[in-house]
C-alpha cells in the first residue's frame, strides 16, 4: 500500500502497525517487531525500564 506516513509525512509504501494501526514508512516502522516507532518507544522501552527498577 503507498501513502503518506502518518508519523513523518513522507510519501510512500506503507506497513500497519499492529497495536495502534498507524500506516507508517520504512523509517517509522520496525518490522522485526511489527510496530511504529511511537508504539515501541511508549510500550516496549517503558516495560523494560519498568523491569529493571529495585
Amino acid at each position: 500500500m503507498q501513502g503518506i506516513c502518518d508519523i513523518c509525512n513522507r510519501v510512500g509504501f506503507l506497513h500497519v502497525c499492529q497495536l495502534c494501526g498507524r500506516r507508517v514508512c520504512d523509517r517509522c516502522f520496525l518490522a522485526d517487531r511489527g510496530v511504529c516507532i511511537l508504539c515501541f518507544r511508549g510500550r516496549f522501552l517503558r516495560k523494560n525500564e519498568d523491569m529493571s527498577l529495585p
